[in-house]
């Protein structure tokens, strides 16, 4: 009896193993034979088959690792004007909804600071938007 619950186990090991291997095979071909888009967007041999057209309208701004567009060109060019700090704040209050606790710990700022330099940056933004807009009114 023992010796046959050997064999069964040993039996068992070896459709395992022998599973894993041919398992590690297939993934491995796939890794050769598959790409991301991303990848074929990058390389320049392929970019003569397609194109893509970018949005002309539309600010993109990296924050935390992450891509935040604004599609207002008024707004992004505003937002392009501050400091990469306050435009962090702006950004990840207004369009990611995090709080000032949230935003303090990902800066490494207090929650006052935070508080303070989203209030002082939106007074800036007002000014810089409002000042634009009486050019354009002038330009008229």
């Amino acid at each position: 009896m023992l010796e046959c619950q050997e064999r069964f186990d040993s039996f068992c090991k070896t459709v395992l193993r022998n599973h894993a291997r041919n398992y590690d095979q297939v993934v491995r071909r796939r890794s050769r034979r598959e790409c991301f888009s991303e990848d074929i967007c990058e390389d320049t041999r392929f970019q003569r088959f397609f194109s893509v057209d970018p949005f002309q309208d539309t600010y993109v701004f990296r924050v935390l690792d992450m891509d935040v567009s604004v599609e207002d060109v008024l707004l992004g060019a505003a937002l392009q004007e501050l400091s990469e700090e306050r435009r962090a704040i702006v950004l990840l209050s207004y369009f990611l909804d995090m709080t000032d606790s949230e935003i303090g710990a990902c800066l490494n700022l207090i929650r006052r600071t935070v508080s303070y330099r989203r209030g002082t940056t939106l007074k800036q933004l007002k000014k810089y938007l409002e000042d634009l807009t009486n050019e354009e009114k002038r330009k008229r």
